[in-house]
């Protein structure tokens, strides 16, 4: 059995390698927290009326619509899962990637 200083000391890695990975993946995308939960709401409501046809046209519409490059976004949200519509509802969940 580990010592209580030893348990101390693999939670405090622990957290810091978890607060290493959630920077280097919301350091990914050029959006902040708020506006990927937008994205992510928006893209959701067209997969679920329209269906994903296996591109990033909703996410891409999304993008337009605030100003926001999609080349920085899109290679982002790749990084993170998000190679299609139905994908970016699944894999890139706000409160996954900004904690």
């Amino acid at each position: 059995m580990a010592s209580p200083n030893e348990r101390s000391r693999r939670k405090q890695l622990r957290d810091a390698y978890k607060n290493a990975d959630r920077e280097a993946r919301s350091a990914l995308l050029p959006i902040d927290r708020d506006q990927l939960a937008a994205l992510v709401e928006f893209v959701d409501a067209h997969v679920l009326a329209d269906g994903c046809d296996h591109t990033t046209r909703h996410g891409q519409q999304w993008a337009d619509e605030q100003g926001i490059r999609w080349e920085a976004l899109g290679d982002g949200l790749r990084q993170l899962g998000g190679w299609c519509d139905c994908e970016i509802v699944m894999n890139c969940h706000p409160e996954e990637i900004f904690r």
